[in-house]
């Protein structure tokens, strides 16, 4: 091995041209300095899919009496358990059959694009980890898919979220900013030194020099992937992408495979707020994602995603995904509700299911009286 290719960073880590990682830890580095190296192993195939996702009329087909039963297989006796049998109504069988019919081929594309964003952001995280552990691979957490724009001609946009490590203790301090109505972010004492060269003269994380010391990161990775595209080099590559590149602006923006459109916020998780007492109000899974303020000023913002991402899960129970799949299609596919977020839709079902919170309330039989009771709620507010 050449002296090139022999050099090491301060982790000791050899980068080698015959490796699957980086051949010079300079051409990530914006400076000559390195950070160690804390290698997490992460699968290039891991796939992260999120869920979610009416027609103009709902019209009025004949009632239909739905069954089913355990299949029969060579080794198993036939069942005789069968599913419980409800007899719905015609509004209910029209939801169900929008849903099957419309809801779920979104779905399905979204599940494929998410993979393929996922498997690529995540390569470029394995090679820049080597250079700044700050910044691992393992700590990416996709936000999914929202459900604007999944119209097959249209391109897709999704965020994802690189949880910054803050240091050995693990602890930050937040406060609200009143003149940019976002947070400030400070360090432990004892984590200081992690990220002395981004944090202002008054001792905060300054969210800019984050975001713009990660941005040359990814765009050196970025290039790397495209010098493996151009020489044909398909086994260093994460499966099923054609092209990758950085778009202009403030916020870390890829677009991969020309259609799919991916932003990198740089975040920090805020600790358990049930073990503070002037945080317990908050959900428990909780961040700091660095976003735009006025005239591209990058900024620290409260996010709930995960926490609110959880709840969907804890609510998972009888038709609640189903409708709030349903009500965000059709939003989507109305030029009078498009002005709707995700956010708006997920918290009609919280209020919604506040006031119902036994699943039983939630059962197929249901489904037709929970669709107009959201409904409702969404006149009212």
């Amino acid at each position: 091995m050449s002296n090139a290719r022999g050099k090491k960073n301060r982790g000791g880590h050899v980068f080698d041209d015959n490796s699957n990682e980086m051949t010079d830890p300079n051409l990530l580095s914006p400076n000559s300095s390195t950070r160690s190296l804390d290698m997490s192993s992460a699968s290039d195939n891991d796939s992260w899919a999120s869920e979610d996702s009416y027609p103009d009329e709902l019209q009025s087909p004949p009632a239909t009496q739905w069954k089913s039963e355990i299949p029969w297989t060579p080794d198993r006796r036939r069942s005789s358990i069968k599913k419980p049998q409800f007899q719905l109504d015609p509004v209910a069988v029209q939801l169900n059959e929008f849903y099957e019919n419309r809801v779920r081929m979104s779905l399905e594309r979204k599940e494929i694009c998410e993979e393929i964003a996922y498997n690529a952001v995540h390569k470029c995280f394995r090679k820049i980890q080597m250079v700044d552990n700050r910044f691992r691979a393992n700590s990416l957490v996709s936000q999914g898919i929202p459900y604007d724009g999944l119209q097959a001609e249209e391109a897709i946009q999704m965020d994802m979220l690189v949880q910054l490590s803050p240091g050995t203790s693990s602890a930050i301090y937040t406060a609200y900013d009143e003149r940019t109505g976002g947070m400030r972010v400070q360090p432990s004492s004892e984590d200081y030194s992690v990220w002395e060269d981004c944090i202002t003269t008054n001792g905060f994380l300054s969210a800019g020099k984050i975001n713009s010391l990660l941005r040359r990161y990814v765009k050196k990775a970025v290039k790397i992937l495209n010098l493996h595209i151009k020489d044909g080099r398909a086994e260093k590559l994460p499966k099923h992408l054609s092209s990758i590149s950085v778009e202009k602006g403030p916020v870390i923006r890829l677009r991969i495979n020309k259609d799919i459109s991916v932003d990198v916020l740089p975040a920090f998780v805020i600790p358990d707020s049930r073990l503070d007492p002037s945080r317990r109000d908050c959900p428990s899974s909780s961040h700091v994602v660095c976003k735009t303020h006025v005239q591209n000023e990058m900024m620290w913002r409260l996010s709930f995603y995960v926490a609110e991402k959880n709840r969907v899960r804890a609510l998972s129970e009888g038709c609640r995904v189903q409708l709030l799949r349903i009500l965000t299609e059709i939003r989507d596919n109305e030029d009078q509700l498009k002005k709707l977020s995700s956010y708006h839709v997920k918290t009609l079902l919280f209020h919604e299911s506040d006031v119902y919170p036994d699943f039983h309330e939630w059962s197929a039989d249901k489904t037709t009286r929970r669709f107009f009771g959201l409904l409702e709620r969404l006149k009212k507010a």
